[in-house]
């Protein structure tokens, strides 16, 4: 667990490439050079041998007459003359019998010569030098024969240091080269996986703009290799999603976003079906709106249309409710319909209260401007409807039906202008929340028995700072959203 913890979160891959590609090189080069270490001790131990041995035969081949005919004076000669040579440490000279006939510089301490073998021998050895470190000598070994007969031997020492110390130094030598090449390498491989990695870098940047939702984001770079197919992948996937996200922008401007977003997130279930369930329906109808558009010139009529629609949708929005659609001058809004709210009924009833106080606030600066007020009438129902994706196999919406709505639509139309209608059985569940004045009964058209109705004048004043707060809010936000176009357009 510590270890996992020590662990870093991210490690670059350019920093992988480096590592790898260090390792390769150190590797690579730490293994020539003990190659090449060993090749060349070899070398110099295989110079040794030779050099050694030919003094030795040397020696020996000399020397044997002089050890038949017992010539002490020119065994002497033949020690001195070959302890003159600076590579030769001793030279010795022995009988038969292993006696030491002449000798020079230093002697093997050998308890006995080999006498039967007929080739050089070696023998290492130590010996503490003047500076008190032991030297590593090499002893030959040569027989000395005469006709065929073994007469004696003879022993040439050399010294082994230098060829130890010619290994110390080549190996020093490739430790250092290798050490310097290391740290070379690794800023040679550190650039070239920096480059090697850059555009992955890119690759990388551009991903996490998408993640950002900067879907405009593109790979302004032009290579004919993988890396190359890649950009162009990632380029068209981002084309695809700004396509998309473009299409369900607009999708959300036709249907509302609550239900593009369930369609959007359920392509592969969008089916014919419906399901019952508890909800309510408002019905918001600008009065007189038929007699107001003939004296309106038709573009005036869509800005009317469009801008008290706009306020609509926002007043409906922060009560949680859906606009289920506009039918010409009437907006349908639905509550409790797509995600489940206990409260439906009564926020249904504020959203009637704020679209009037809305309509009054606006219709303030109507008057100042000498334009035509605009009054609603709106009905509400609560109870059981059926919702789903109704119509056919080429053309659906969502939406609300059932005798719960055609009865919320059939109280708009009784309603005059600034009133909210609701039933008595709405009524009777939300009395103690809710300020309304009962009405008369209404024979409405597909109900064998009068509706009851009252008409709501306020909510209660508990709820009422919340009202304020939203009425100050979708004024606000959509003062807002004016400035922001009016500045587009400039």
């Amino acid at each position: 667990m510590r270890l996992t913890r020590l662990k870093p979160g991210h490690v670059p891959i350019a920093f992988k490439l480096a590592l790898t590609m260090t390792l390769l090189l150190v590797l690579g080069m730490a293994s020539l050079g003990l190659f090449i270490s060993d090749s060349q001790n070899r070398l110099i131990r295989a110079q040794l041998d030779d050099f050694g041995t030919t003094m030795a035969l040397q020696l020996a081949k000399l020397a044997s007459e002089p050890i038949l005919s017992e010539n002490n004076l020119n065994l002497r000669m033949l020690t001195t003359n070959l302890g003159q040579d600076g590579k030769v440490l001793g030279a010795g000279i022995y009988g038969h019998d292993g006696e030491l006939l002449s000798a020079t510089g230093i002697q093997p301490d050998l308890p006995s010569l080999p006498l039967s073998s007929a080739d050089v021998a070696s023998r290492s050895w130590y010996q503490n030098a003047a500076d008190g470190d032991p030297e590593r000598l090499i002893s030959f070994i040569a027989p000395a024969s005469y006709q065929g007969v073994r007469v004696g031997s003879v022993v040439v020492t050399l010294s082994a240091s230098l060829m130890d110390q010619a290994a110390t130094r080549a190996r020093d030598a490739i430790i250092y080269a290798t050490l310097a090449m290391t740290v070379l390498a690794s800023l040679f491989a550190y650039w070239l996986s920096r480059r090697l990695s850059l555009p992955i870098h890119h690759l990388m940047e551009a991903t996490r703009a998408i993640g950002r939702g900067d879907l405009a984001t593109r790979i302004d770079q032009q290579r004919n290799d993988e890396i190359g197919f890649l950009f162009e992948g990632f380029n068209n996937m981002a084309a695809g999603l700004l396509k998309k996200s473009q299409v369900e922008q607009v999708f959300s401007r036709y249907v509302s976003k609550n239900v593009a977003d369930k369609v959007l997130a359920n392509l592969d279930e969008v089916r014919l079906v419906d399901r019952p369930i508890e909800a309510t329906v408002l019905f918001a109808d600008i009065s007189g709106f038929t007699a107001m558009s003939e004296k309106l010139q038709p573009s005036q009529v869509s800005e009317l249309l469009n801008e008290y629609f706009s306020y609509i949708s926002s007043a409906c929005s922060v009560y949680g409710g859906v606009v289920d659609k506009f039918i010409g001058d009437c907006a349908m809004l639905v509550f409790g319909v797509l995600e489940e709210d206990t409260d439906h009924a009564f926020n249904a009833v504020s959203c009637a209260v704020l679209i009037q106080q809305l309509a009054a606030r606006l219709n303030e600066k109507r008057r100042a401007d000498g334009k035509p007020e605009v009054h609603f009438r709106i009905g509400i129902n609560s109870g059981a409807m059926l919702a789903g994706n109704l119509g056919s196999d080429e053309r659906m919406e969502y939406t609300v039906v059932g005798d719960s709505v055609n009865l919320a639509s059939r109280l708009c139309c009784e309603a005059e202008p600034d009133q909210i209608i609701i039933r008595k059985q709405l009524f009777t569940m939300l009395q103690p929340r809710i300020l309304a004045r009962a009405g008369q009964k209404l024979q409405i058209r597909g109900k064998s028995a009068p509706v009851q109705i009252y008409s709501v004048e306020n909510i209660h004043h508990d709820d009422q700072p919340l009202l304020h707060a939203n009425l100050n809010k979708v004024l606000n936000f959509r003062n807002s959203r004016r400035s922001e176009r009016t500045i587009d357009h400039a």
